[in-house]
């Protein structure tokens, strides 16, 4: 199967499913305002927009702030799902041995069938924040902060696809069955600082949050609620740090996927 006929399959997985689940697909859309409206909620029983001022230690606008956190933490937590868990999910429907039997690597396979619904579905989820983002920006600073977002969706999802697909080979290797992604997405949007800046975060815990790409993909989305009119300097340095970490784990993810399968299959793990 070539590279284009994997591209194609995603696609066209995503557009019949949704096509005969309106439900879900009606659920994909109300689902970035009500995790934006959970996260503004417990922030206002629990403070205020000038007491998280205060915290931050910057004048950004809160709602800004948390529409950066929210639109990131759903991509990271979908490209985890979306690459990672689909292990899981060949497994539980007992598909699993027929991936690793086919002619293109696990890795290539899970990462490509994944990209394209990644894009439609962050660039959807995007312009559904579009007019909330116009009306508290105006025209000029809106555009400029759907920009960064669109920019830190696309790049951040690069290292992230190496990150999962790591993560899918120690799936591969194990025996486990359980949902483990229900905890660990929580965990690493945590340390990521998707909730709170990650300099808010103990020390041990910032040492962590530098080994995620998710941190500094959210970083980057919120270049604009932190600093205004972000300089290009700005950018330029968390892309530069992105790239690096996709080039890091995307290799990773090359040897140890191949790795995992065998393993898997040697052991009978599947």
């Amino acid at each position: 199967m070539s590279l284009k006929a994997l591209l194609k399959s995603g696609i066209m997985l995503d557009l019949y499913f949704y096509k005969n689940n309106r439900g879900a697909f009606i659920s994909m859309l109300l689902w970035p305002y009500l995790m934006l409206a959970l996260i503004l909620g417990m922030g206002m029983m629990l403070g205020s927009p000038e007491a998280f001022k205060e915290n931050v230690g910057l004048a950004v606008n809160p709602i800004i702030f948390f529409i950066a956190s929210t639109l990131i933490a759903m991509a990271s937590v979908d490209v985890m799902w979306g690459v990672g868990g689909n292990v899981l999910f060949y497994r539980w429907v007992g598909t699993l041995p027929y991936i690793l039997l086919s002619p293109n690597k696990t890795s290539p396979t899970l990462v490509l069938t994944y990209i394209p619904r990644y894009l439609l579905f962050t660039f959807i989820q995007i312009m559904e924040f579009v007019p909330l983002i116009l009306v508290l920006e105006g025209v000029y600073r809106g555009i400029l902060d759907i920009g960064i977002f669109i920019l830190a969706a696309t790049v951040g999802m690069l290292p992230l696809l190496g990150f999962s697909a790591l993560f899918a080979s120690f799936l591969l290797t194990i025996k486990e069955e359980s949902n483990v992604l229900s905890w660990l997405n929580p965990i690493i949007l945590l340390f990521s600082g998707a909730f709170y800046p990650v300099y808010l975060l103990p020390h041990w815990a910032r040492l962590i949050s530098q080994l995620l790409p998710s941190t500094y993909t959210i970083e980057l989305a919120r270049t604009v609620a932190i600093i205004g009119t972000p300089k290009l300097a700005a950018i330029t340095f968390l892309i530069g740090i992105l790239a690096g970490m996709t080039i890091f784990y995307n290799v990773l993810a090359y040897m140890f996927v191949d790795a995992g399968e065998k393993k898997a299959m040697k052991e009978g793990a599947i």
